[in-house]
């Protein structure tokens, strides 16, 4: 078990963890809850961390990880929606008017 990458807190962690799962590499997330003994334990110790089981698997984890992280920190241009015309941020998944998926999404 070897530990892929880790974040401050658990919403942070997410799209980490959801792209293991897209993978299908089995995993582990450590101090899940933990986040009440800060202040008992250095706070670094507390953060939320994503193990893989298979230290086969490491490789991929880790690579799959960095493309996330890079991403997260592309500045991606705000979108119209094909279905309503409306504008949305970037960040937006979703039209925030009709709820349609943005393309360049899928």
């Amino acid at each position: 078990m070897k530990k892929v990458y880790q974040c401050s807190n658990n919403l942070e962690l997410q799209p980490f963890i959801e792209t293991l799962k897209r993978l299908d590499i089995k995993h582990l997330v450590k101090n899940e809850y933990i986040s009440g003994a800060i202040g008992e334990l250095p706070f670094t110790e507390a953060w939320p961390q994503l193990w893989v089981l298979n230290d086969s698997d490491l490789d991929i984890a880790r690579s799959a990880c960095q493309a996330i992280e890079q991403e997260l920190k592309t500045d991606k241009p705000d979108w119209n929606c094909t279905h309503c015309g409306e504008e949305n941020h970037a960040n937006f998944e979703f039209c925030w008017q009709c709820e349609q998926l943005d393309v360049h999404q899928v």
